[in-house]
């Protein structure tokens, strides 16, 4: 019959076989965080860098299809204009929606920027 000496000798045995097994996770491990911690040091220079490429006139879409990913976080300052945007709206669309009763309050001006925009669209086309 074995020994309670016996059966302590085998779990340190089972536990040393396990350690050993561990030792390589354990290093790539450490490597691991090394390089997390080395990539998050360089997250807000390369932030700044891509706002600057993208100041000195390269869009976005420009700067990734070259291979930039676009920043997780951009540096705090102006936000970045969305001139797409703008651009996207007719006359047409934007004279019927002002045009359109609304139950908030009107702003000073809106209604002469409707009156307006909706003269240039009659007088384009006519």
């Amino acid at each position: 019959m074995a020994s309670s000496h016996d059966f302590m000798q085998k779990m340190r045995e089972a536990q040393a076989a396990r350690e050993k097994a561990f030792e390589p996770l354990a290093e790539i491990l450490g490597q691991r965080a090394d390089l997390q911690r080395q990539l998050a040091d360089l997250d807000a220079p390369y932030a700044e860098a891509f706002v600057g490429a993208e100041a000195a006139g390269w869009t976005a879409e420009e700067l990734k299809a070259i291979g930039a990913e676009e920043p997780a976080k951009r540096p705090k300052g102006r936000p970045r204009s969305r001139r797409s945007a703008a651009t996207k709206t007719t006359p047409e669309a934007s004279a019927s929606e002002s045009s359109a009763p609304s139950s908030a309050a009107a702003i000073p001006g809106q209604d002469a920027a409707a009156e307006a925009a909706t003269a240039a669209a009659g007088s384009a086309s006519g």
